[in-house]
């Protein structure tokens, strides 16, 4: 399988009672020239660098308390190479963005007694959508300075403070919840196949060539885009799948499903969802980002 890796595969991540294993692979797929897909796994939380102190002080760097983890998928496209530009620039933009505005003091977990909780913090969610108004003027941006002025990508985004999920979504690329067995799409595709079905103008054709016509997407429209936000609270045992279309248009829900229950960990299961996709065909690049929640 030809990997490229741009995150810890395995990473643990401690959230209250509860360990995340989080893991993302990325393939370039059978068919494609480059891969023009991107991810993140990331913990986001305050940090000092020390340039300088006294012999018996801290030195290098110091991090503070987790303050939650960050999750992003995102698939380019555009000619000449700028989908490649637009995915990468994206969630570096928004990761960027996040890691500047949200309120550090307030995100946690488990609030002592008497103090807001990250699950009804206000201010969350409007950071969210501001993060993807200013991650779809820094693609336009990047494209007129590099002549690719069409480029675009599509953005899903999972930012969990335990127990409590936001998801973030423009384009196809896809967010799933597995809990007990079940898997249930957490996204709706921002395709113009699934938007006439949406307003009862005509049923969804999966062979129609709407499917591959956005509506909403980061960089692509004159209009901005408009984010879908949801909210969820998680339980442990919960499942979160964050992957682009390539691994959706090979793989039925009940494939998927079967992979996320396995009990294997998300590294081997990001591994098998890739290998399946491209046995049937690997038309597109695959990427996936899994996080399961261990207690």
């Amino acid at each position: 399988m030809n990997t490229a890796v741009a995150a810890p595969i395995g990473s643990r991540m401690e959230t209250g009672q509860v360990r995340l294993d989080v893991a993302g692979a990325t393939d370039v797929g059978r068919e494609r020239p480059r891969n023009e897909d991107a991810y993140l796994i990331a913990t986001l939380q305050r940090s000092i660098v020390v340039h300088d102190a006294s012999p018996d002080a801290a030195r290098g760097w110091l991090a503070g308390e987790s303050a939650g983890t960050l999750m992003i998928v995102a698939d380019g496209m555009g000619a000449q190479g700028g989908g490649h530009i637009a995915s990468h620039v994206a969630v570096r933009t928004i990761a960027g963005y996040l890691l500047n505005v949200m309120p550090w003091t307030k995100l946690r977990s488990q609030a002592p007694a008497g103090r807001e909780t990250a699950s009804s913090l206000p201010g969350v969610r409007d950071q969210l959508s501001s993060a993807i108004l200013v991650g779809d003027a820094t693609v336009k941006q990047t494209g007129a300075q590099t002549a690719s002025p069409q480029m675009g990508t599509t953005l899903t985004l999972a930012f969990v403070l335990w127990p409590t999920l936001y998801v973030t979504h423009v384009g196809d690329s896809r967010c799933y919840l597995f809990r007990a067995g079940m898997l249930t799409r957490l996204t709706t595709d921002h395709t113009l196949a699934q938007k006439l079905s949406d307003d009862g103008i005509q049923p969804l054709d999966p062979e129609s060539a709407l499917n591959n016509v956005l509506w909403n997407s980061l960089g692509a429209n004159e209009v901005a885009p408009q984010p879908q936000i949801w909210k969820q609270t998680l339980v442990a045992g919960d499942i979160l799948l964050l992957c682009s279309d390539g691994l959706t248009k090979h793989l039925s829900d009940d494939e998927i499903r079967a992979v996320l229950g396995s009990g294997e960990a998300s590294a081997a299961q990001c591994g098998r969802l890739i290998q399946h996709a491209n046995e049937r065909g690997g038309s597109d690049n695959i990427t996936v980002v899994i996080a399961n929640g261990r207690s």
